[in-house]
């Protein structure tokens, strides 16, 4: 059985920060006799209440994650602790299919603040994550899943992997 992570609100659980989901038919892709899906939240896991005050990635030369509102309530070490506490676990996946555009979860998807309201576009604080500790970990988003070359190389990569 392959192991995949998922952002658990593409799965139907209500964990975003407004208290919904964003679920998708993820069936019509994964064989659940060939994968298991596992959802996960790390913006939950690591203690953030549900419905919560949203989070951005902020990048002034250090990348931080920080509540949009009030950038003084930075929760980066809160995620980075998590993330190191959990590493084991998430050791287990051979790949991960995560939500756009989060803050999170986001695959070269993410805006990061800069100085002068300007902005780029890079991974969320878990992927970052992933990537620095898992380098050959398998990871798409919903967007690129329903592209045929995109869903090609990651059903590949998680062949490879396994």
């Amino acid at each position: 059985m392959i192991k995949i992570g998922v952002s658990a609100c593409l799965l139907g659980s209500n964990v975003r920060y407004d208290g919904n989901n964003k679920k998708i038919q993820l069936n019509k892709y994964f064989d659940p006799s060939i994968y298991q899906l596992t959802g996960i939240c790390p913006e939950v896991e690591m203690g953030l209440l549900i419905p919560r005050p949203p989070i951005e990635i902020i990048n002034h030369g250090t990348i931080k994650l920080v509540q949009v509102d009030d950038h003084t309530i930075d929760l980066t070490n809160q995620m980075k602790a998590w993330f190191q506490n959990n590493h084991q676990n998430i050791s287990q996946f051979s790949g991960f299919i995560l939500k756009s555009k989060s803050p999170s979860c986001g695959n070269q998807t993410t805006p990061h603040y800069i100085l002068n309201d300007k902005e780029i576009i890079s991974d969320g604080m878990f992927v970052k994550l992933l990537k620095d500790n898992f380098q050959n970990l398998s990871i798409i988003d919903e967007l690129k899943l329903q592209d045929e070359i995109h869903l090609s190389h990651f059903l590949d990569q998680l062949t490879i992997l396994s």
